[in-house]
């Protein structure tokens, strides 16, 4: 995961998420089973802008391209399954490929690192392996960090054989590249 900084909020969100939250939460109270739905396609489009660019159009969690290889989808942190009254909150919102997506679905762990947090750093919690593609929890910190990287590893799947086959790809491209600029690659956190 490559650290961010996160921008202010769409103003179309700014203006509605206390409604749109207490629909939601009373509707979910009235039926659990009352699907989620962007209450309007313009403000939508707009968070997902804004989350875009807070990324450089990466994937929040494996640092991919989205929208290219992957379709754009906005992932909720905190599932809005278990966590309604955050299915509109700003902060509780990601970019998010579609693997990253397929393999966290609906589960959390509060160990799970967020990478908007002012304390994230890659190097506190992970090491990569260049020879494997691999990223791992690092065996320079405490337990800890080592158990909310392993938390963030599976359940987003970062280490599945795809993802460590394109990050040694990646790895080698960047090596090659004599005026490379880290923002052009995936895997900025593995490059780095």
């Amino acid at each position: 995961m490559h650290k961010m900084k996160r921008p202010a909020q769409p103003d179309c969100l700014n203006a509605n998420w206390p409604d749109w939250t207490e629909d939601f939460v009373t509707a979910r109270k009235l039926d659990p089973k009352h699907p989620f739905g962007w209450r309007s396609p313009a403000c939508y489009q707009e968070i997902r802008r804004q989350l875009s660019v807070m990324t450089q159009a990466h994937c929040a969690f494996c640092d991919g391209a989205i929208g290219v290889e992957s379709r754009e989808t906005v992932e909720h942190f905190r599932p809005k399954s278990t966590f309604p009254d955050l299915a509109y909150e700003w902060n509780n919102l990601f970019p998010c490929c579609d693997l990253c997506q397929s393999n966290k679905l609906e589960k959390f762990d509060p160990a799970l690192l967020k990478p908007d947090e002012l304390e994230y750093a890659f190097d506190n919690y992970f090491v990569a392996n260049f020879s494997t593609g691999e990223i791992e929890p690092s065996p320079h910190t405490d337990a800890n960090a080592r158990r909310q990287a392993d938390v963030t590893i599976r359940l987003y799947g970062l280490n599945l054989p795809a993802r460590k086959k394109a990050r040694k790809r990646e790895w080698e491209a960047y090596q090659r590249d004599a005026q490379a600029a880290l923002d052009d690659y995936n895997y900025r956190f593995f490059l780095a």
